[in-house]
């Protein structure tokens, strides 16, 4: 995704109205992205050296903020300042907020928060008011330059110059001096202008990419008044996409002459792009690390499963230790004292049976060492299939809890994992963190409703189980049927159940569920007062009784509205 300095200067026509507010909370919503929430708008940073960007935000509600040093400092030091200055510096991809207001003792205090999205250099710095490093996102020592506590803050060194300064005679003279295409030429010349958005430039001008002084003076001028329009135009807020095979195109200048392209606001250009390009969000980052923990703990199931299958295998015929066992009593009046093998009449098949023996032991002693091995096989078995069923209700629950992870819409949804992940081992916190922890807050199951019903849908499997035990005996349960998914209660409320309603329920649970990209689910539902949970089952896990089964073909309906 392109982020230059021409498209910070368009998200910072957006931002600029947060100038006077107050900076009422900082989030650190990823491990490179942060929302600072300002008193009539939010403003996000990501400093992630693949795709670093700033844009206008408005969230929905407060994620939890990841505890680390650098986002700790900035709320502790600039909760409650007031936001003083928005300022890029020159062209470049360098955004500088200033911040005042009154610290722990009542002194006035002045911050800045410097960031700079320049790829794997990405980075925020945090300065006082004689421009010296409070703090840093990530230190950085080279021979150029250092970011360290305490030191004197100087910016990278600008590649080119910068177009605000000069006049279209100056371009002109500049891009001259370049024996390159002009595409090249202009990017290298000038601050903030990527080879993405130069290539654009002579796409849309119309121009060969040719060296500079082969275009002709008149069409070099038309280039140079075009470039300091687009610096002059401060105030323009909006970007360009296009739609593409590996996801949008990002650019600050118009892309029609690609194909047809959408002129919209800038920071909801980037949004977009963003996600059409799959660049992972924090929630997206934190499923695929729950995930990954779940298939390997999947996978520790399924082995010792084949394990104990195996063991299952042989101790299987275990009842002819028993029969040769009664062969052996039943024939201990004629038997020769410590033989190896004996042929005894199978009154059960009416052949012959060759039975081998301990020649160390007696008749007798054989039949009790036969009993022996029957009896220690059995046992064998009885323990082998109870942790065989163990292990399969803990693998279908894991499979249980994978889908709910994949739900989940929200950093909060994630969040409120965090003990049953714990309860089930797939995450481990040592006892400092367990006594920190704080309590997550419940934001409920979602809710839904339809022609004056009511309908309550599990995020995960703890609310699962809790929608399901406060329900009414006579409110309506449904379930995907054989297949992960959430657990859905219609709230009767002494209303008369229609099939419209039935039909509604058994849409939910088919909608958040496994079985949604498959078209057709089959859902089973009953009165709530016919499900049980068996003693010691995992969260989300239930029996039940008496149910209707229909089949909800998900091609055919609409997506739920909340």
């Amino acid at each position: 995704m392109v982020f230059d300095g021409l498209t910070l200067q368009r998200v910072l026509a957006e931002i600029s109205t947060g100038l006077g507010t107050q900076l009422r909370q900082v989030y650190q919503i990823g491990k490179t992205e942060f929302f600072l929430k300002l008193s009539k708008m939010g403003i996000e940073i990501s400093v992630n050296p693949s795709s670093p960007y700033v844009i206008a935000s408005e969230r929905d509600r407060n994620s939890p903020s990841l505890e680390t040093p650098f986002s700790i400092f900035l709320r502790r030091h600039l909760n409650g300042f007031f936001v003083t200055g928005i300022e890029q510096k020159e062209m470049d991809r360098i955004l500088r907020l200033d911040f005042e207001g009154r610290d722990a003792f009542g002194e006035r205090t002045k911050y800045s928060i410097v960031t700079e999205f320049i790829g794997p250099g990405s980075n925020m710095i945090v300065l006082d008011e004689e421009g010296l490093i409070e703090q840093t996102f990530k230190e950085m020592i080279t021979s150029k330059r250092s970011l360290v506590r305490g030191l004197k803050y100087y910016s990278p060194e600008s590649p080119g110059r910068c177009l605000r300064e000069l006049s279209a005679e100056e371009i002109v003279s500049t891009l001259q001096e370049s024996n390159q295409i002009l595409s090249k030429a202009i990017s290298v010349s000038f601050t903030g202008l990527s080879r993405a958005t130069t290539e654009n430039i002579v796409g849309y001008l119309q121009l060969e990419d040719v060296p500079p002084l082969a275009l002709g003076k008149e069409r070099l001028r038309e280039t140079a008044e075009f470039l300091k329009s687009l610096v002059d135009n401060s105030s323009d807020d909006f970007l360009f996409t296009l739609e593409a095979k590996n996801g949008n195109e990002l650019s600050p200048i118009p892309l029609d002459f690609k194909g047809h392209c959408e002129k919209i606001p800038a920071s909801l250009a980037i949004s977009k792009t963003l996600e059409s390009i799959g660049v992972e969000t924090e929630i997206d980052r934190r499923k695929s690390t729950i995930l990954r923990k779940i298939e390997r703990a999947s996978k520790r199931l399924f082995l010792l499963a084949e394990k104990l299958e195996k063991e299952l295998a042989e101790v299987e015929n275990y009842e002819e230790f028993r029969r040769y066992g009664e062969l052996l009593v039943a024939n201990l009046y004629r038997l020769k004292e410590r033989q190896s093998e004996v042929e005894l009449d199978d009154w059960e098949s009416s052949s012959k049976v060759k039975i081998s023996l301990d020649k160390r032991l007696t008749p007798s002693e054989n039949a009790q060492l036969f009993f022996k091995y029957f009896s220690k096989s059995q046992r064998k078995e009885f323990q082998v299939k109870k942790r065989l069923r163990i292990l399969r209700a803990e693998s279908d629950y894991l499979e249980q809890l994978k889908e709910m992870i994949v739900q989940a819409e929200t950093i909060d949804d994630i969040q409120e994992f965090s003990s049953e992940l714990e309860e089930a081992g797939i995450i481990h916190k040592g006892k400092s963190e367990r006594k920190k922890k704080k309590k997550v807050q419940n934001y409920g199951p979602r809710v839904f409703e339809r022609d004056g019903m009511k309908y309550l849908v599990g995020r995960n499997n703890l609310q699962n189980d809790d929608i399901t035990k406060n329900a009414s005996r006579n409110d309506l349960w449904f379930h995907a049927r054989g297949i992960p998914g959430a657990h859905v209660i219609l709230k009767r409320a002494g209303k008369e159940i229609t099939s419209d309603a039935l039909h509604y329920g058994s849409f939910l649970a088919a909608m958040y569920s496994r079985g949604k990209q498959s078209g057709k689910v089959e859902v089973v539902y009953t009165e709530v007062q016919n499900i049980r949970k068996p003693k010691g089952a995992k969260p989300g896990m239930v029996l039940y009784k008496k149910s209707e089964t229909v089949t909800v073909d998900l091609t055919k309906e609409m997506v739920p509205k909340k």
